[in-house]
């Protein structure tokens, strides 16, 4: 099964708050609030599913990504603030095979914004490797056109399609 019939398959979503007002991603490096020391591999990006955030990844066939953790990004803090972790969820089985998570269907959903940046980023269960995050708003995420996946890169993000994604 194609990883976008996974996610359509989903079941139980509750509706995020959105509006479909066009793409409005601003660029930002997720190296900012990623540890150091980590070896960058595979890809977290994300989609839309019926208006729901749906939280997708490729760990390019190494460590099983284990959890997913949520930041919002650093419009109004000052240089010595951190970004504030929005949530941070440990992943079922069911979410490690079908490589995706579905933030407004946990037990503890986030409460977001719509116009305010967030990051997410899947963790490999390893302590050394990670997976570049991908920086969104709701509207930008809204704005995808079926087929497309708004996909972390080391120097940003990019909307690109499932194959981008898996692209090791």
């Amino acid at each position: 099964m194609a990883p976008a019939e996974k996610v359509a398959l989903r079941s139980g979503m509750r509706r995020v708050t959105t509006l479909a007002t066009g793409l409005t991603v601003g660029m930002l490096a997720a190296g900012c609030i990623a540890p150091g020391g980590f070896e960058t591999v595979g890809r977290t990006g994300v989609v839309s599913v019926e208006g729901d955030l749906a939280v997708v990844w490729d760990s390019c066939g190494e460590e099983e990504v284990t959890s997913v953790v949520m930041h919002a990004d650093r419009e109004g803090l000052a240089d010595d603030e951190e970004n504030p972790e929005v949530g941070r969820w440990d992943l079922g089985e069911r979410n490690r095979e079908e490589q995706v998570f579905v933030p407004s269907a946990a037990e503890d959903p986030p409460q977001l914004e719509p116009g305010r940046g967030y990051i997410v980023q899947a963790y490999p269960e390893g302590d050394v490797e990670n997976l570049p995050g991908v920086h969104f708003t709701l509207e930008g995420v809204a704005g995808l056109e079926p087929g497309e996946v708004l996909i972390g890169a080391e120097d940003g993000s990019f909307v690109g399609t499932w194959e981008d994604l898996a692209d090791c």
